[in-house]
């Protein structure tokens, strides 16, 4: 546990002992895993970001807002660069406590099922608390979202009837399900509209920050693991 603290403490030097380190634990498995692990996919300020990593984000669903499974890895790689940029400049102004990424960890744990989780660790050469970093990136991540996009937005009522037209009923329809009417569900499309607009602007926040990084991709690496 006092290992993985340090590491999280640690910026630049501390993500690329976290490779070595990883790379180490994986030396006993076959050359396919070692080549994954040494490919890196991209540079984000001299922060390394490997296949390895993408492949940890993906089975494990750890990047913010869900969905990395799904995703290409194109996305996947895009999102993580959109963390690193935001943890960049913030890492300092807030902490994470053990005892918060602890409680992440069981979360994960309840979500994907003790054994489901012991075994994708197995499979990635890893140990339940060796996601300490990963949980870490996600939990400063989404406070400071929450910090920096926390007023409420403003939704129009037409807004709010035009999703309700265009995306709400055919999604209930689609389910199979009856659509209830718009005045019992003006809360809830307001809360997508305003989550879709929030989303909005922290991509633009984020496209404001890479323009002032130094981000590398390495498409060689990228291609070879699509």
């Amino acid at each position: 546990m006092v290992e993985v603290i340090i590491m999280m403490n640690v910026k630049r030097a501390g993500r690329w002992l976290q490779v070595l380190s990883l790379l180490l634990l994986l030396l006993g498995r076959p050359l396919a895993g070692q080549e994954l692990l040494n490919c890196l996919v991209a540079s984000v300020d001299h922060i390394p970001v490997t296949a390895f990593d993408l492949e940890v984000l993906k089975n494990f669903e750890l990047l913010p807002g869900g969905g990395a499974g799904a995703m290409t890895v194109e996305e996947r790689l895009e999102r993580y660069i959109d963390v690193l940029l935001v943890l960049r400049l913030t890492r300092e102004q807030l902490q994470v406590s053990p005892e918060e990424i602890g409680a992440e960890l069981e979360r994960l744990k309840a979500r994907l099922g003790t054994e489901v989780l012991e075994e994708k660790c197995r499979l990635l050469g890893l140990k339940p608390e060796d996601l300490g970093s990963y949980l870490q990136d996600k939990i400063l991540f989404e406070k400071v979202i929450g910090t920096r996009f926390n007023q409420r937005l403003y939704v129009s009522l037409k807004e709010i009837e035009d999703y309700y037209q265009q995306v709400y009923l055919p999604e209930q329809k689609a389910a199979g399900r009856t659509p209830p009417e718009l005045v019992n569900v003006l809360d809830e499309i307001e809360a997508r509209l305003q989550a879709r607009r929030r989303e909005e602007r922290v991509r633009e926040w984020t496209r404001e920050l890479r323009q002032r990084a130094e981000v590398v991709v390495y498409g060689d690496c990228l291609s070879r693991i699509k």
